[in-house]
């Protein structure tokens, strides 16, 4: 959905700051599309908390407190570790190439530093192991999970290292070989580097309040 996506990066990339109250008619009209698309996009963001639409009130894009992200974390960890062993398991061999060559962008864009280009990549490896995943349940469950997370991550993305960039490239190219144990060990490799980074923001976050 492109008004979906076109406003998830609009929010994670800071153009609507936590608190902005959105118009569907002026998105509308900033993304020359129609206001169903719109109106669609925005309950979308809602269910996966990236706005909160309050009677008589509006649309507003939500705040993010790092807090919320360990609660996140424990849900999110399991999941994406049996996404990566479903996918590393059932991926064909096309996926498989494609997953190859999403591990190369990834390690390019970051040592670039290009933001836009790793969230890019980021989303692109969701939907590609997802859909390879072939969990309905997964996919739902996971939908709210990644968007909150993605935008945690690309908010604060000049305070990450690169270790957490390649400990991601690690895990993708893992399910490209069709390891099954080294996908696993690598995804939990880089769910604790993004735990360590949340750790860091949390604590700065405290001492700069």
């Amino acid at each position: 959905m492109e008004a979906y996506r076109r406003l998830e990066e609009m929010i994670i990339l800071g153009e609507l700051r936590p608190g902005t109250r959105l118009s569907e008619q002026t998105l509308a009209q900033a993304l020359a599309l129609g206001r169903t698309p719109i109106r669609e996009a925005l309950q979308r963001l809602r269910e996966n908390n990236l706005v909160d639409i309050l009677p008589r009130s509006g649309v507003f894009v939500t705040d993010v407190d790092f807090r919320d992200q360990f609660l996140l974390m424990e849900v999110r960890r399991p999941l994406e570790c049996q996404v990566a062993v479903r996918a590393a398991r059932l991926a064909s061999n096309e996926d498989r190439a494609r997953f190859m060559e999403m591990a190369q962008r990834m390690r390019a864009v970051v040592d670039a530093g290009d933001k836009v280009g790793l969230m890019n990549v980021d989303r692109s490896f969701k939907d590609l192991s997802l859909r390879v995943a072939r969990n309905k349940f997964l996919t739902a469950a996971l939908a709210p999970i990644q968007a909150n997370s993605r935008r945690v991550y690309f908010m604060h993305l000049e305070a990450t290292n690169i270790p957490i960039g390649h400990a991601h490239a690690d895990a993708i190219e893992a399910i490209g070989r069709g390891d099954v144990d080294r996908s696993l060990e690598a995804a939990t490799k880089f769910l604790d580097e993004m735990e360590s980074f949340l750790r860091r923001r949390l604590a700065n976050s405290l001492v700069f309040s």
